[in-house]
């Protein structure tokens, strides 16, 4: 066995040298083109670690490692040399395993040395190796690129059975997801992109391992099912005079299949790396590196007049230790999220029609107390999320409304975050396990019930509390394994600060806004009835509403739905209602396409605007069933 592996090691040799042929493109322009020591860890991982799937990159990947599986069985077949080894006192499952063993161990070996690579070239920036638990994140990175490996050859090896018919069937599976990816904005676990699909929270790679073990399962049986095609196939005899054609004719493919590859990667390394011609400017002021659009400019000079005063104003806040330097990137086009923030970057949308908006101003100062969280607690929180997730918002809402102040905003969300608590009853413990608070209740509220928590904190506990804490759940003796309120009880009193009186004080402010409220609608959903149009097919949802304390109704209603199913249980997009008076009764319908609800049970929530342009209002996830 060892012998057949070793024999096909040498026969993989041109393809290592491509292999390692591409990384010396690659690599030599990147450090001949870039200043690597600006190249950090967290800007690297920005791009490949946080959520998202990077088609190019993957089809990219599915290319080099289908060259590598169609290399192993046709060729011994067309030349007849798969005769010789069957003639050997070995069995064919032992050379199809010596096979399929040989270019995994390749694959891998020239994986490790990619990544060993990649880590040495990010090392040049001291960012790079600060933090902690970088190699889980790498290790995870190999496993995946390993399994993925793994998955391609059994895809390549199966196909090379069909040759050219297996290849135009694989580039149209290709085609057909990359279009449902970029169109539809779905695919699903049958998709191999998937493999890349990942999550960052700071620190930790959550790969999404479903879709994964979905495909190696499936892999696995198509790689069974190889090994019966090619050991019950015969060798194909070569035409007479077809020798030296047979022998060019792979070396000139091979070759153009060669610069083909490199000019793509040239092309994207020119289009990633020439910012003037996407039109991205940079500016750097003492403690951020600011990229944005050139017609953002306008824009970027008025926030940038206030960046640094506020960065030193949080700074003055937490009493920070630290004055971490941040790269901003401001070209963000979410449309979920105004701002996102990692260790030590920001994401952000800037546009120049609101350039002089402060809301820009507050969402960078939201975002930056992120990076302060991570920085000055040593990066603890990504341990302890489910606990900590309603003061990691609730904090950069109080910090950023402290430094930029908007009081109409802030008693809005303030406003509907307390009725929510009282119509609830929502509990601190509920609060302390985002999962549970997110299968009862819109986790968007999270952010005003942590900003009034976290105002009960600094009036209970005195202002500095807030960096105290940060710094607390990060020092080297902290218990480990808390969470929940034990969590809050443990780290709250190693700063002389007691949980209950701030949860005391907390509920006061509370019940004080809801008592003393005086505008805003918020009508109770009655009699909700579920009902399908056989015309259309569109699912119905009706509700009565009867008017709240102030006996007023909004003008605005929304539905988010979600499915049971367990494939399929993201949370659909906010669906409009439509409001209907008959006298002094009214009601609002829904309408929802069936492709939103996968199986007959799923749950949903009811909500509305209170006050124009305020944050929605939605009440607790109820539970329906299609009919």
């Amino acid at each position: 066995m060892i012998g057949l592996v070793q024999k096909e090691l040498k026969q993989l040799i041109p393809y290592a040298l491509i292999w390692f042929s591409l990384m010396a493109l690659s690599y030599g322009s990147e450090l001949f083109s870039l200043r690597v020591d600006e190249s950090s860890y967290a800007a690297w991982c920005g791009e490949v670690c946080d959520a998202g799937i990077f088609t190019d990159l993957v089809f990219f990947n599915i290319l080099l490692f289908l060259i590598a599986a169609y290399s192993l069985f046709p060729r011994e077949y067309d030349d007849s040399t798969v005769d010789f080894l069957r003639s050997l006192p070995v069995s064919r499952s032992r050379i199809f395993v010596a096979k399929i063993v040989a270019i995994l161990l390749l694959l891998w070996l020239l994986i490790l040395f990619d990544r060993v690579f990649q880590i040495a070239v990010l090392s040049l920036n001291t960012q790079s190796i600060t933090g902690k638990a970088y190699w889980k994140t790498d290790l995870l990175f190999y496993v995946r690129d390993c399994l993925f490996a793994f998955v391609i050859v059994c895809h390549g090896v199966f196909l090379s059975w069909f040759r050219t018919i297996g290849l135009i069937l694989y580039c149209t599976y290709l085609i057909v997801l990359i279009w449902l990816e970029q169109v539809l904005k779905v695919s699903g676990v049958y998709s191999v992109f998937g493999f890349y699909s990942n999550e960052y929270n700071g620190q930790n790679l959550l790969l999404d391992w479903a879709t994964i073990g979905f495909h190696l399962v499936v892999a696995a049986l198509l790689l069974f099912v190889s090994y019966f095609l090619w050991s019950n196939t015969d060798s194909k005899p070569r035409a007479p005079g077809s020798g030296k054609l047979a022998k060019i004719v792979p070396i000139l493919f091979s070759v153009i299949a060669f610069f083909m590859v490199a000019g793509y990667m040239i092309t994207m390394m020119g289009v990633g790396s020439d910012d003037s011609e996407q039109g991205i400017a940079r500016v750097t002021s003492e403690h951020y590196m600011f990229s944005y659009r050139d017609t953002d400019e306008e824009a970027m000079q008025e926030l940038l007049k206030y960046a640094e005063p506020d960065y030193e104003a949080l700074v003055a806040l937490l009493g920070a230790k630290n004055r971490p330097i941040i790269q901003a990137d401001m070209t963000s086009e979410s449309n979920h999220a105004l701002g996102l923030a990692s260790w030590k970057s920001i994401k952000m949308i800037l546009t120049t029609k609101d350039e002089v908006n402060p809301l820009y101003r507050r969402v960078l100062s939201h975002e930056t107390a992120h990076v302060f969280q991570s920085v000055e607690s040593d990066r603890a929180f990504s341990e302890s999320g489910n606990s900590v997730n309603f003061f990691i918002e609730g904090m950069a809402q109080f910090t950023s409304f402290q430094i930029v102040p908007d009081v109409d905003s802030r008693d809005s969300n303030w406003m509907i975050s307390a009725v929510s608590w009282a119509r609830h009853n929502i509990k601190f413990e509920e609060m302390a396990n985002r999962q549970v608070f997110a299968t009862l209740y819109d986790p968007e509220m999270l952010y005003g019930i942590g900003d009034i928590w976290v105002s009960a904190l600094a009036q209970t506990c005195g202002v500095e509390s807030i960096g105290n804490f940060l710094r607390a759940v990060g020092r080297d003796n902290a218990p480990p394994n808390l969470s929940g309120s034990l969590y809050w009880r443990s780290h709250l009193q190693h700063i002389g600060c007691e949980l209950e009186e701030v949860n005391n004080h907390w509920r006061g402010m509370m019940q004080n806004i809801v008592d003393t409220r005086s505008i805003g609608a918020f009508p109770h959903f009655e009699n909700v009835i579920v009902s399908r149009d056989e015309a259309t097919d569109l699912i119905s949802i009706i509700a009565d509403l009867k008017a709240g304390e102030l006996g007023v109704l909004p003008q605005n209603y929304y539905l988010r739905v979600q499915s049971e199913v367990k494939l399929a249980n993201a949370i659909s997009p906010v669906i409009t209602g439509k409001l209907v008076r008959d006298g002094e009764t009214a009601r609002v319908e829904f309408s929802v396409l069936p492709r939103l609800i996968d199986g007959q049970k799923f749950r949903y929530q009811l909500g509305y605007m209170p006050l124009p342009d305020s944050r929605n209002f939605y009440e607790q996830w109820r539970s329906g069933s299609v009919p």
